[in-house]
């Protein structure tokens, strides 16, 4: 092999090389997985009563899916990469339970399989629970349909519908504003209950020493 073939094949080497390794370098984009935030823990209300029991959110079908998603008309766009870690209608569930506990309106708040009586039974389904708009328009769009029972009357049914602005960028800033959306919703569940006097008449028919009144657990 002459000198000029040979630097060839030394040059042909090294750009392999150099490829190889430029091609090993490359950051190969990764799923990441998202909870909700956890809502924070009130003083307990004055007028505090009563047993509150949060049924299994039902998921509108559309909204089946692992990923967060961006509504675009009647377009739904999955996130690629940005998954809920467990299915949305668990985790939205378990947030209201855990921020109307927190809210310390009611003496307990129990889910759908906990054991004993209650008071009321809240029950509904998530109609959105996505991104909107682009930009700096993006929004966080959280509808729920709740209608809440006492001893299969119906004493209140509504549609609870809020938008937050998306500050940060990013799926960490959906998440976010989809957290203090769902909070929204939840204070106005309680305020909607304390307009109707529930948590102060549930605290008369216990009476000083005797537990709240229930109707059979359902």
């Amino acid at each position: 092999m002459n000198l000029v073939a040979t630097l060839r094949a030394m040059a042909a080497g090294t750009f392999a090389i150099l490829g190889f390794a430029a091609c090993s370098s490359v950051v190969v984009p990764t799923e990441q997985f998202y909870r909700l935030d956890l809502p924070p823990v009130a003083e307990p209300a004055a007028d505090c009563g009563g047993v509150l029991r949060v049924q299994d959110l039902q998921l509108n079908t559309a909204l089946a899916s692992d990923h967060l998603q961006r509504l675009c008309g009647n377009r739904i766009e999955p996130a690629p990469l940005a998954r809920w870690v467990a299915p949305l209608d668990r985790l939205v569930t378990d947030a209201l339970v855990l921020g109307l506990s927190r809210a310390r309106v009611c003496e307990l708040v129990k889910g759908a399989v906990d054991p004993g009586d209650e008071t009321w039974s809240l029950r509904g389904r998530i109609v959105d629970f996505v991104e909107v708009g682009a930009g700096e328009t993006r929004r966080a769009r959280v509808t729920l349909e709740l209608w809440l029972e006492r001893e299969q009357r119906v004493l209140f049914r509504d549609e609870f519908a809020v938008e937050e602005a998306i500050v940060a960028g990013g799926d960490d800033g959906a998440v976010a504003a989809l957290s203090i959306g769902l909070a929204r919703v939840t204070g106005a569940v309680v305020q909607r209950m304390r307009g109707l006097d529930l948590f102060a008449q549930a605290r008369r028919e216990r009476g000083p020493t005797g537990p709240a009144a229930a109707g059979p657990s359902r």
